[in-house]
């Protein structure tokens, strides 16, 4: 089972925050659990699959075969706008201690993701009065050790559900994944409000789950899920559930 460390950012807030304190050191990088009851995308080739290569769509359903923790220790950063790094505590350290505070506990458990079990999730809450010109989306990063890159071939994919009852897909603007290195965007993978609903995203009785991310042409040390509401004003409380962040896996054909 992974251990988890608390860590400090380089620059602290203003108000005494930490960006993030989440870390999985388990060795391996093996995948354990299965999805539950809440949702999550099977993993044996048949769930709903959108990754892209090159920024071209490649074939396929995923099956995720490998986790963080194949990296080490690997840290994530709950943000927004794509920001990483020092950017990213640029603009946490402008906001202010009340709407930096909101936006850091926009994702729940954020180490789920990096925790090599598939039955775990991070939880994205969008709250009323969090998203304005300066906070368009909620993102979650996973950040590579320091020196560490994941190699091109590789993936960044991440499975997906969204609660029962809550896809309401008005509500949604986009879903990202997005990798970068050196804090320097690199690949990106777009689900437009149409490409969510083709997944079959939109279940009203039941979660709506899918595989979502980018097979690597080039290398990375950063991998960063957003979720952007379409409506500024929106407060729907748990908005997705974002299950393990997969740097390897296999595509088959279903």
């Amino acid at each position: 089972m992974p251990t988890y460390t608390l860590f400090k950012t380089a620059a602290a807030l203003a108000a005494g925050l930490v960006l993030c304190g989440c870390t999985s050191n388990g060795p391996g990088g093996g995948i354990s659990g299965v999805s539950t009851a809440t949702g999550g995308p099977p993993n044996d080739g048949t769930g709903p699959t959108n990754i892209t290569s090159g920024g071209n769509p490649v074939t396929g359903n995923f099956i995720c075969t490998q986790a963080a923790t194949a990296y080490g220790d690997v840290t994530t950063a709950v943000g927004t706008g794509g920001l990483v790094g020092a950017d990213l505590t640029a603009l946490l350290d402008t906001l202010g201690g009340n709407t930096a505070t909101t936006l850091l506990n926009s994702v729940i458990n954020p180490n789920n993701v990096i925790d090599g079990n598939l039955a775990t999730y991070a939880t994205y809450s969008l709250t009323a009065g969090l998203f304005s010109s300066a906070i368009d989306s909620v993102d979650l990063d996973v950040i590579m050790p320091k020196g560490t890159t994941v190699s091109a071939g590789s993936f960044a994919v991440f499975g997906v559900s969204f609660p029962a009852g809550t896809a309401d897909i008005a509500l949604l603007n986009k879903i990202e994944v997005a990798t970068y290195l050196n804090n320097v965007l690199q690949e990106s993978n777009t689900l437009s409000q149409s490409q969510i609903s083709l997944l079959g995203l939109t279940a009203v009785s039941s979660p709506a789950d899918a595989w979502v991310g980018i097979e690597a042409t080039k290398p990375y040390d950063t991998a960063v899920l957003s979720l952007a509401p379409g409506a500024l004003s929106v407060d729907v409380g748990n908005a997705m559930f974002a299950y393990e962040f997969c740097p390897g896996g296999k595509l088959v054909t279903p």
